[in-house]
């Protein structure tokens, strides 16, 4: 490679294209690449032979940045940043491969405040990571993310903090093993089975202060199939069939002493025969 000298380059209506260091009639080197009115810089960097190459930034026609950081054969590569169109509100910072967001990185919104803090992969959210709510600061999602969805565990939060569950996520909603919490966080209102983010399944439904209320099968959110409801004190009240919430089939129902009061058949809540 013959030494590097510095030069210009200028497009066939005479406007400046580049003014830099070249060797080997390539641009290679510190130098600035410019639109073809001459004037608005499109790229200011490194080059080697050609191509953007190492750091450097690039700039809309309008003139505002658009990205800041390395480059590989013209491609932003390794780390950098993006900008929105205003040239100086971050987008994106982080990892890169090839254009494409890969390993940890960090998203913004327009405003600036923090919208995601985590792993990428193929420019998705795939990964550990953390979604923000729109002050920038409190969390509403912490776990796995798999092309793009919450996927596998992860824990969401309410906008003051307090935690709403915990569990296995499939695109974007909870389904598989989770928990579910009171409005303060705190207590345990739910753990069970869940699909597509409503119970069903196996799951234990509590009351405050960590009682039990009722244990066995759910669909959508309501209690069906075979359990056993509790009483406050955490004496069984009824076991059998529900439907809908109701005690429905064969049944049997006790005081909050223990004392049995009824066996037998029963429609949506309604005692219809009984039985020994």
């Amino acid at each position: 490679m013959e030494q590097k000298q510095y030069g210009k380059s200028w497009y066939p209506d005479g406007a400046l294209e580049f003014a830099g260091f070249w060797s080997d009639g390539m641009a290679n080197g510190e130098g600035c690449l410019y639109y073809r009115d001459g004037i608005t810089i499109q790229y200011d960097g490194t080059f080697r032979n050609n191509a953007f190459h190492g750091f450097g930034r690039s700039y809309r026609s309008d003139g505002s940045l658009h990205y800041e950081g390395v480059w590989n054969q013209d491609r932003p590569h390794e780390r950098g940043t993006y900008y929105f169109a205003d040239g100086k509100t971050v987008w994106y910072e982080g990892s890169l491969s090839f254009e494409k967001r890969e390993g940890y990185g960090c998203l913004y919104r327009e405003d600036g405040t923090l919208e995601y803090a985590g792993q990428w992969k193929n420019d998705r959210r795939h990964g550990q990571g953390r979604l923000y709510h729109t002050d920038g600061r409190t969390v509403i999602y912490e776990g796995r993310f798999e092309h793009g969805f919450r996927h596998g565990y992860g824990r969401s939060y309410w906008i003051d903090g307090t935690r709403i569950s915990e569990g296995n996520w499939c695109c974007d909603v909870l389904d598989g093993f989770g928990i579910l919490y009171d409005e303060q966080g705190e207590n345990v209102i739910y753990d069970g089975q869940l699909f597509n983010g409503v119970r069903r399944g196996s799951g234990i439904s509590f009351l405050p202060d960590a009682i039990p209320e009722y244990e066995g099968e759910w669909d959508w959110n309501a209690k069906n199939g075979q359990g056993t409801l509790f009483h406050e004190n955490g004496t069984i009240r009824y076991e059998g069939g529900f439907s809908n919430d109701s005690y429905h089939g064969f049944g049997r129902e006790y005081t909050d002493t223990g004392e049995l009061m009824y066996a037998g058949l029963w429609e949506q809540g309604v005692r219809i025969d009984a039985a020994s």
